[in-house]
């Protein structure tokens, strides 16, 4: 008898990221992976015979819930609960063991504290917006700047958290971010940006922080979320 080795995956160390923050302590149940529905419509007409003929309306990504263990100062559970209460539309990131990356995004619709075998647990009901991109690759920059600035540490494309301090003067930057690939798309803070273009931000008042996300997407590749923390003095 031939024996032959199972090529499953064993669904263990799956991270969650809510924008460029990751929700720690999600349970088994509890990791959002969007289940794809079709409308069905109906194109019965006279010559249909007995049997009513339909063909395939628009995809819907549904509804996923997010159960995690309640960590109290856990950022990602902190940015989730922030997204439902402002009923966010977020970019959701999901990383699989073999290093395939799902990603998606979502209105957060509730965010909510239960007990679950004597555990307390946060769950969040997502609605997914969209189509959902699955892929063993991620999109990435090959450069990225504040013009006359400086933001540490130096650019690498595989790190995505940056900081840049500017002097009380300063009351907006510009981010000029590089496309790694043709045709991707780039938004600075929601504005879209073409590559080697300039992504202005107004800063908040001297002594304030302002959060800066740069998100690339490359066609058929999960999406990378650059985040720049910007300190004015």
């Amino acid at each position: 008898m031939v024996y032959t080795t199972s090529q499953a995956t064993v669904a263990r160390g799956i991270t969650v990221k809510i924008g460029n923050d990751v929700i720690t302590e999600i349970t088994d149940d509890g990791v959002p992976i969007p289940q794809t529905e079709v409308d069905d419509i109906e194109v019965t007409n006279q010559d249909s015979g007995d049997w009513k003929e339909y063909k395939a309306g628009r995809k819907d990504g549904g509804e996923c819930e997010i159960k995690a263990n309640a960590v109290d100062g856990d950022a990602g559970q902190i940015a989730l609960a922030a997204a439902a209460a402002a009923g966010s539309t977020m970019l959701f990131t999901v990383t699989f063991p073999s290093g395939s990356v799902l990603t998606f995004y979502g209105t957060v619709k509730t965010y909510d504290h239960i007990v679950e075998d004597q555990i307390l647990r946060i769950s969040s009901k997502v609605k997914v917006s969209g189509a959902p991109t699955f892929s063993t690759a991620t999109s990435a920059l090959t450069g990225m700047t504040i013009t006359g600035q400086s933001i540490s540490p130096s650019f690498d494309a595989g790190k995505f958290k940056y900081i840049s301090t500017v002097v009380t003067g300063t009351t907006q930057v510009v981010v000029v971010p590089i496309q790694a690939a043709t045709g991707a798309a780039i938004t600075v803070n929601g504005a879209t940006v073409a590559s080697g273009g300039n992504g202005t931000v107004q800063l908040g008042n001297a002594g304030t922080i302002t959060e800066i996300d740069v998100i690339v997407k490359e066609l058929n590749k999960a999406a990378s979320i650059y985040h720049i923390t910007v300190y004015r003095a």
